[in-house]
């Protein structure tokens, strides 16, 4: 014996255990998350790159709002209209075509707005926290007295098919308190 650990014996070298294999292994068992997750890394470190690159500092407010929009936009629609590509179109040329007229200017509309959104959530955030801070233990209390009423009375009372809209018109009683209460 040499000494030597075998390839299969070092985690980075093993076939079961190289970046692409963890990554397909992850794709296989979470899609959707796995891929919103990839576009919220691919993105933020994108915006850090393109930031570092022509001010020579990082824009962390960029950073974290392109990861925003790369993980809750762009990761979700992808995974689902490119299923839908694959399933429904079978040439390439055809599928890039629809991707780049139906799928890209409304998502790069949106882009622009929910990254100027997401900017916007993340300079207020300090503010934001201090809110919270000094609202949240009562506005628990009072979800408390109103709340396991209104789940009590849906679940014994009507039939699963309601419940979502049952809860939504509860919904609508305890979003009016909370905006007065914000």
């Amino acid at each position: 014996m040499s000494g030597k650990a075998d390839d299969a014996d070092v985690p980075l070298l093993s076939q079961k255990n190289t970046i692409l294999e963890r990554y397909n292994r992850a794709l296989d068992a979470s899609p959707l998350l796995t891929k919103s997750l990839t576009s919220a890394v691919i993105s933020g470190a994108g915006a850090a790159l393109g930031s570092k690159l022509t001010t020579k500092r990082i824009s962390w407010v960029s950073v974290f709002a392109f990861a925003m929009h790369g993980g809750l936009v762009n990761g979700p629609v992808g995974h689902y209209w490119f299923k839908w590509l694959d399933e429904n179109v079978k040439s390439p040329g055809k599928a890039m075509v629809l991707d780049q007229l139906l799928i890209q200017p409304p998502l790069c509309a949106l882009m622009f707005v929910l990254l100027d959104c997401f900017s916007a959530a993340i300079k207020e955030m300090p503010k934001s926290i201090l809110r919270t801070r000094t609202s949240v233990g009562g506005v628990i209390v009072n979800s408390w007295k109103f709340w396991p009423f209104a789940v009590l009375l849906t679940v014994k009372y009507l039939k699963q098919k309601y419940h979502t809209l049952s809860l939504n018109l509860a919904s609508l009683l305890w979003t009016c308190y909370l905006s007065k209460s914000r």
